[in-house]
């Protein structure tokens, strides 16, 4: 098990460490969308709209794990009352980086692509792009990172966590069903996990 790593906002300058993961977090979908089967093309855009800062692969809607110095996990979270440009933002990312022309395919791939992915209810708190360095998986970062989001969902008034993970991701299946996730529903090539959270002891 590892020393509790820290657990911060992301920032502009971890682009280096943090856009690989973001990119294994889900890269068959991402190289599919923004790549067009191209990894290196893909890393370009996510390393371009993370320096953007908002938007759905900007910094800014991010968290990381640090030890040692390193980038070692990575997560983010949605919910219901992100930024009202949020949506903007990541279609600004899109449009800047592909062009408008393009910026439509890609924007239009997306959308077939994840078209069984459902928004988190407003009691819930949505989690995704969860990465932990592959050195370091089975050491309790993503453990870590988990918690992190627990705490934010007790802030926000969430009583629930929910993601989706690939159908053959078992991996992944397996990991969230030992920290607590029950598999709602699968819809085309994912399933719908989520975990019913117990508030806070009150002080």
């Amino acid at each position: 098990m590892l020393n509790k790593a820290l657990i911060r906002p992301a920032a502009n300058e971890d682009a280096d460490q943090a856009v690989p993961l973001l990119l294994s977090a889900g890269e068959g979908l991402l190289v599919a969308i923004f790549g067009q089967g191209e990894i290196a093309r893909t890393t370009d855009f996510l390393r371009y709209a993370w320096q953007q800062e908002a938007g759905q692969y900007g910094f800014k809607n991010h968290w990381v794990a640090e030890y040692n110095h390193q980038i070692v996990g990575l997560i983010t979270c949605w919910h219901n009352t992100l930024p009202a440009d949020f949506d903007r933002q990541t279609l600004l990312s899109i449009t800047h980086f592909f062009g408008l022309e393009q910026a439509m395919e890609v924007v239009l791939q997306s959308q077939q692509l994840t078209a069984s992915l459902h928004p988190p209810a407003t009691y819930e708190l949505g989690i995704g792009h969860l990465a932990v360095s592959t050195h370091l998986q089975r050491t309790g970062v993503g453990g870590q990172l988990l918690t992190h989001a627990e705490n934010m969902a007790h802030r926000l008034a969430k009583t629930a966590l929910v993601l989706d993970v690939h159908v053959n991701n078992h991996v992944a299946r397996a990991f969230y069903r030992a920290k607590g996730f029950v598999e709602r529903e699968q819809i085309a090539s994912f399933v719908q996990m989520g975990k019913t959270l117990t508030p806070p002891a009150k002080p």
